[in-house]
């Protein structure tokens, strides 16, 4: 039977299941929706816990000799207590949620504008690819970054997130070969739930009317919908945005958001522990009494839990793309 193992490392402390097992609990939680991946460690006191805000942090759970890596970051506060330590943090992306600049982008791709500030706080690049390409786009100090680059990921329909050893990740969801679950071998809770579309129509304004002759043309703002429209009924989702100024993005745009607003099913399932899948990887689940369960899913956020008390448990959010 394996044996469910951890190793991680907090500033220069070093903690591991095979040496007096000082971690009590071990929490890390990403999730598509969040800008920030986040960790909750709970420690024996001692003198291994001498830790400190803005140490650096990484984690591994697995089983036997072979742990893999679950989280990347830092440590943003220390709690001591009478008998343990609380120790928690965030990803490498958290410096994306503070920093704001203002960068003027002419002629590029979305994934070259996040790629350039990823740059800024020397992020790592793991995927990115192109995406939309914008005339002009501009990132100003209203907003964060982060903000920036989760606008840029909505309109092309792309996912984003850091991976576990903080790499930058803004791809389009494909489906991949699944890693699967079976219901009575190694799935212990699941949940769904149907979801009423918000909208079955989206259209996209702020073009102007010189889109019609192509990207590279003078525009300016107008209120008529310059052919960026997916879907069709009167439950209708406005897009408006200056950035989209050419009829081909415009609908590219109305595409990607009525696809996310379509998801109708989504769900959690959690898990004997499996470090190994991903934010936006695939997962198929079997056997389960409620049938909409038996599919493949994307992954949109995975919990994995080590404790006294279950051992090491994962928990994944999934939705079923239309």
């Amino acid at each position: 039977m394996l044996k469910p193992v951890y190793e991680m490392k907090i500033g220069t402390q070093s903690f591991d299941s095979a040496n007096n097992a000082e971690a009590l609990s071990i929490n890390v939680d990403s999730d598509l929706a969040i800008p920030l991946d986040a960790f909750k460690v709970v420690l024996k006191p001692g003198d291994k816990t001498a830790v400190g805000s803005g140490d650096a942090v990484s984690i591994k759970l697995g089983y036997d000799d072979a742990p893999v890596q679950v989280f990347t970051g830092t440590v943003d506060a220390v709690e001591p207590g009478i008998s343990s330590v609380t120790v928690s943090g965030f990803s490498l992306a958290a410096p994306l949620t503070r920093m704001r600049i203002h960068q003027v982008y002419e002629q590029q791709t979305a994934g070259n504008i996040v790629k350039d500030l990823a740059s800024r706080l020397s992020l790592s690049i793991k995927t990115v690819d192109d995406g939309i390409s914008f005339p002009m786009y501009v990132v100003d100090e209203s907003r964060t970054v982060y903000s920036h680059m989760r606008e840029l990921a909505v309109l092309c329909g792309f996912d984003l997130f850091l991976t576990p050893d903080g790499e930058v990740m803004f791809k389009n969801y494909q489906a991949k070969k699944p890693v699967t679950f079976t219901y009575g071998e190694d799935i212990i809770e699941a949940q769904v739930k149907v979801l009423t579309p918000q909208a079955t129509s989206v259209k996209v304004f702020e073009e102007s009317p010189s889109s019609t002759k192509g990207s590279d043309t003078a525009p300016w703002l107008s209120k008529k919908v310059m052919g960026g429209v997916a879907g069709s009924g009167d439950e209708v989702f406005i897009v408006a945005n200056p950035a989209i100024r050419d009829k081909d993005t415009a609908d590219s745009v109305a595409a990607a958001v009525l696809d996310a607003l379509m998801v109708t099913l989504v769900g959690t399932v959690k898990t004997i522990g499996e470090p190994e899948v991903l934010l936006s990887d695939t997962i198929e689940i079997k056997g389960m009494p409620d049938a909409r369960m038996n599919d493949k899913f994307e992954v949109t956020r995975v919990s994995h839990a080590f404790n006294m008390d279950e051992g090491f448990t994962t928990t994944f959010g999934w939705i079923k793309r239309p």
